[in-house]
């Protein structure tokens, strides 16, 4: 059915002022009129009427860092160890709704065991059940030292990463995700991937048209992964004045995922996480807003990613990661185009969806409030459209 969207306010992702009352048409899916009410054609067909007054429509959300065979949780890590191949997908199929229903049209799963995320990616583009469009890793590539190896694909040497890139390929990824970094016994930030082997990784990737993006939660793996190429930065918890300064010049990505430490911080005591948990996410959230400062500051591009299922964070909040990208230096309405159209051109979708223009899928979300004036507004989803269907 087609739809029309009556006196909305409209928050384009474009990049210039919201626009106070407009009206948009959607046919066939796709967008094909926005302009004043007054001038809008009229058309004798069926369509959904929508008055929009006092509500604000916005592109469709991306999340640019979810693990959807997971929930977040406190004892997220043990069942992403536990459970079978089985579970894993009921739990996909009930993430990707959770997210969906947030106004996450779009999604990039940057990781999952088996690489079930590639068949959960096949079937929500197919319609067999609700959920983001996602561009999908397969597994998660490591060499020792980053993850713990049941998690993931642990390769030795450059020779096994390159079969490894290969077979996610093969199987349909949409991008391919490496560990670059990892800690010591003692605590010693290391690089577990190295120059080398970063640059090979990257070229693979991109030889295959794919993005490779780059687990980094330290500063010498920030860099290396930055000069071998990587397309985006997930966490950059620690990143230096160098190291920003050369993202901006060579266009790198930063998804931050504040989400990570911001559940630990706020939920924690009351769930009893032991006291060097919660010392620990202190001590990164002071890290990452100022690496996320300095990236700023350097003109970074940034995109946002939650990485929900990948730690404590739940699916469906990607508003909060919004919030925290606003306090931590970001105007609401960039951290808005950073969940829209910086997420899009990252996700390598933005040809498709990502701002609210004529000719692009009609992936809306209709809040009910100004999220470029309060992005907790955010959370008040009043209607979700995905390709123009009426999602709720």
């Amino acid at each position: 059915m087609d739809l029309v969207i009556r006196n909305v306010r409209i928050v384009d992702g474009v990049g210039g002022p919201p626009i106070p009352s407009a009206s948009v048409m959607v046919e066939n899916g796709a967008i094909a009129w926005i302009g004043e009410e007054a001038a809008r054609p009229r058309r004798h067909v069926h369509q959904e009427d929508i008055d929009g007054r006092g509500l604000t429509l916005i592109p469709g959300m991306i999340d640019c860092h979810e693990h959807f065979i997971a929930d977040g949780g406190p004892e997220n890590m043990d069942h992403l160890f536990k459970d079978s191949p089985d579970l894993f997908t009921i739990k996909a199929i009930a993430n990707c709704r959770r997210a969906l229903l947030s106004g996450v049209t779009s999604a990039r799963d940057v990781g999952a065991r088996f690489a079930i995320n590639i068949e959960v990616a096949k079937a929500t583009a197919a319609g067999a059940f609700p959920g983001p469009r996602i561009v999908a890793a397969g597994e998660w590539l490591q060499f020792p030292g980053c993850w713990p190896a049941e998690l993931t694909r642990r390769t030795e040497n450059v020779e096994e990463l390159l079969l490894a890139i290969q077979e996610q390929i093969e199987l349909g990824a949409g991008l391919i995700k490496v560990g670059v970094t990892g800690h010591s016994p003692e605590g010693d930030q290391l690089s577990t991937m190295g120059p080398a082997a970063l640059e090979v990784a990257a070229k693979a990737a991109h030889d295959a048209g794919l993005k490779i993006a780059a687990h980094c939660i330290g500063f010498l793996g920030s860099r290396q992964a930055v000069e071998a190429g990587a397309d985006s930065i997930e966490h950059g918890t620690y990143l230096d004045d160098e190291t920003a300064a050369l993202m901006a010049e060579k266009g790198t990505f930063l998804v931050p995922t504040m989400s990570t430490w911001d559940w630990t911080l706020r939920f924690g005591t009351r769930l009893g996480l032991p006291k060097e948990t919660m010392e620990q996410s202190a001590e990164r959230s002071e890290s990452a807003k100022a690496s996320f400062k300095c990236a700023l500051d350097a003109g970074v591009r940034i995109a946002a990613g939650t990485d929900a299922g990948g730690s404590g964070a739940r699916h469906g909040n990607i508003a909060r990661e919004i919030e925290l990208m606003a306090l931590a230096g970001m105007t609401p309405q960039a951290a808005l185009e950073a969940a829209t159209r910086e997420a899009a051109a990252l996700t390598g979708i933005d040809d498709v969806t990502g701002t609210l223009e004529v000719g692009k899928q009609a992936d809306m979300v209709l809040i009910d409030g100004d999220p470029t004036e309060e992005p907790a507004a955010l959370r008040n989803v009043w209607a979700v459209y995905q390709g123009g269907r009426r999602i709720f």
